[in-house]
């Protein structure tokens, strides 16, 4: 039957697709929640993270990256699929509708171009979300933060200030965005004295810093050395989506690209950053897996975690089972 839903949701316009895609996993999360017998007790879950990471936290090495469920309302539906972890979000102190329609396109090669650019319910129904469900939800959850698209850059860390301070009761750990190539001004971002400043503002929580995969290798090192040094992040997701690649190969001047055309870049990012980190912190490698061979290879390259988004969009739930066959259970 998933199979079947999945084959007609690919012959929908992709942004309807993925809005009926959320639609059923709701519909199957409260039947769920009914039901009952699916859903681990809640004496049997483990409590949220403090202020340390450990690996072995997660059910497995898989996660969903953000902006699948960019409102925290499928968490618990997803997780029953065989995700490790799931990030939420990409969430803004202020609800904001995005770009105009149409902002998400599927691309040969498998592959999506969005130019959505951070639509949400904004943190305050975000978090009301998560208290719905995250009770019964014995994985993980991250929320991917980021600025409101008005905000300009130097009052950001207040956007950052807030949306830390609201979630920090209601999640596991945050994946702090600034690598978003469709919110103006966001990626200047990316630099060693802002991190320094998030620093200061930064809750006891597992925080990840996600880049962008366009990032010249010399800013990239110092953002790795800068993380690889503090006491309060626990590591990189890498990478963002491309906005190189959406211009170069397909002609869009905005908007980034999703998709196995990625993977190298991704690969090369995370390869750089093992090196960079040592077997210091944490790096999840998100960017073009569509497969258990492009997940091994992540992993040969450093990542300690996995994270789909475009290959789950185009294999289904299938490919999360080929990837729990082949990055079993974690027991290291």
């Amino acid at each position: 039957m998933l199979s079947t839903l999945h084959w007609l949701l690919l012959q929908l316009p992709p942004e309807l697709a993925h809005n009926l895609g959320i639609l059923a996993l709701k519909i199957y999360q409260l039947l769920l929640r009914l039901k009952g017998k699916n859903i681990p007790p809640r004496g049997n879950l483990r409590p949220p993270f403090l202020s340390s990471f450990s690996i072995k936290e997660m059910g497995n090495r898989i996660g969903l990256a953000a902006g699948f469920d960019k409102d925290a309302e499928a968490f618990l539906g997803l997780s029953m699929m065989g995700f490790g972890f799931i990030e939420v979000g990409t969430v803004t102190p202020l609800p904001q509708e995005g770009n105009p329609k149409p902002r998400l396109w599927r691309v040969p090669s498998g592959g999506l171009i969005n130019q959505m650019g951070f639509n949400n319910c904004g943190v305050t129904q975000f978090k009301k979300n998560l208290k719905k469900n995250r009770p019964y939800c014995s994985i993980p959850i991250l929320a991917n933060i980021g600025k409101n698209k008005d905000t300009p850059n130097d009052k950001a860390l207040d956007d950052y200030d807030i949306l830390f301070k609201e979630l920090s009761t209601e999640v596991d750990g945050f994946v702090v965005n600034l690598s978003s190539p469709n919110t103006e001004g966001l990626r200047a971002l990316q630099t060693v004295s802002f991190l320094e400043k998030l620093e200061l503002i930064a809750p006891k929580k597992p925080i990840w810093i996600k880049l962008a995969p366009d990032l010249e290798t010399q800013f990239l090192t110092e953002l790795f050395i800068k993380i690889k040094n503090s006491h309060v992040f626990s590591g990189c997701v890498l990478t963002n989506t491309s906005k190189a690649i959406a211009l170069n190969d397909y002609g869009k001047t905005e908007g980034g690209y999703s998709g196995e055309k990625l993977f190298q870049r991704s690969l090369q990012c995370v390869r750089l950053c093992r090196e960079m980190f040592q077997s210091e912190k944490t790096i999840i490698a998100v960017g073009g897996i569509h497969s258990l061979l492009q997940a091994q290879q992540m992993r040969d390259a450093g990542a300690d975690l996995i994270e789909v988004y475009t290959g789950f969009v185009y294999h289904g739930p299938q490919l999360i089972k080929d990837l729990q066959a082949g990055l079993p259970i974690i027991r290291d």
